[in-house]
């Protein structure tokens, strides 16, 4: 109760007060609307990444700030 989760999407950094989110609000938060146009990826410490899906959750809990990137989609993206 009362914690804040701390992400950044790109240079954005962004506060919550809830710890799990879906990729289409994260997309949403950063201002990437509408988020059916962009693709979410989630950096790991170490540079792995991950594509996260917009229904996709994210628990933000784990240690240390969540990363995230967000591209906008292309024709290659089948969208």
């Amino acid at each position: 109760p009362g914690r804040v989760y701390v992400f950044r999407v790109g240079k954005k950094r962004i506060e919550v007060k809830e710890p799990i989110l879906t990729g289409r609000r994260i997309l949403e938060l950063a201002d990437k609307t509408p988020p059916e146009k962009y693709t979410l990826r989630q950096i790991f410490h170490g540079g792995e990444t991950k594509v996260i899906g917009l229904n996709e959750e994210v628990d933000l809990r784990a240690p240390g700030i969540e990363r995230f990137r967000a591209m906008p989609c292309t024709a290659q993206d089948g969208q």
